[in-house]
């Protein structure tokens, strides 16, 4: 063969790969990774009456989704601790199609007041509890290793159905279960001191990889003979049923409209909003001030 045909060869496959179109929603997905995490850390969320117990963010997402059921949307999910234990989760996602802007949905996942703001604007101050935590009945006792306790939890989550009735296309909402995603979104760290668990970990249930509905299973620290208990929270406002080896274990009615409930466990809020807010309370105090979402 020709040396020149050789070379050819050898250039036109790198060359096709480097005029190959990139994906647009790549491009997207890498804006909203981004600017995802750059807000989550600007974020901080305290629990208790006082709000003086500081929870400690997750540094990385625990959960990249999209939604194409319901249009060009795409979002980071992340999660902040108090000593290990998952205690509030908060998605942040960008409409691109429809063009419906930002929003940060967020939901407590503890037994006391959550307190949540960003920069100095403060946008959320529950007035109850997010999650309640109960044992899990039928359930085998915790395992005494990690690994084998983590095939315990998957096993379990696995007989969890998630239902959703939802109401995009019709008001009585129409019934359909949610997939579970097999592996846990996140597990939860090695025990310290202060710890209430021994181990844990929290699950999705999901609509494309979009979560509408989080599991949690703990296994208790306290007591002699360790035991299973979980936990079930929403990520969506229409009404939720969830089964556990076919008994309804959890259920919520639908929220009519669940933006900008400031003192609710659950809620959705537009950044527009609360920024809008922000520029004018400082505009009132300090005209020059500029508040940046």
């Amino acid at each position: 063969m020709q040396p020149f045909l050789l070379l050819l060869m050898s250039i036109l496959p790198n060359q096709l790969a480097i005029e190959k179109p990139k994906d647009p929603n790549d491009v997207l997905r890498a804006s909203v990774a981004a600017t995802a995490k750059e807000f989550a850390g600007r974020c901080e969320f305290t629990v208790g009456e006082a709000g003086n117990t500081k929870l400690a963010l997750h540094p990385e997402p625990i959960l990249r989704w999209s939604n194409p059921t319901i249009g060009t949307v795409f979002g980071e999910v992340f999660v902040w601790t108090d000593n290990g234990r998952p205690a509030v989760i908060a998605s942040w996602y960008r409409w691109f199609s429809p063009d419906w802007g930002r929003t940060l949905e967020v939901c407590s996942l503890a037994d006391r007041r959550m307190s949540g703001q960003v920069d100095d604007v403060r946008f959320w101050a529950t007035e109850k509890p997010g999650l309640t935590l109960k044992l899990l009945a039928g359930a085998e006792a915790p395992a005494k290793t990690p690994a084998a306790r983590l095939v315990q939890m998957r096993r379990l989550a696995g007989d969890f159905v998630a239902i959703l009735a939802d109401t995009r296309g019709n008001d009585s909402g129409v019934k359909r279960q949610l997939r579970q995603l097999t592996q846990p979104i996140f597990r939860y760290p090695a025990p310290n001191e202060k710890a209430v668990y021994s181990d844990g970990a929290m699950f999705a249930f999901v609509e494309g990889t979009d979560p509408e509905a989080f599991l949690l299973l703990e296994a208790t620290k306290a007591g002699a003979e360790p035991k299973w208990q979980f936990g079930l929270v929403r990520m969506n406002g229409d009404a939720l049923r969830i089964t556990f080896r076919d008994k309804e274990v959890w259920s919520v009615p639908k929220i009519d409209n669940p933006l900008n409930l400031s003192k609710e466990p659950y809620a959705l809020f537009s950044l527009e909003h609360i920024f809008k807010d922000a520029a004018v309370k400082d505009a009132k105090a300090a005209p020059k001030t500029e508040v940046k979402p």
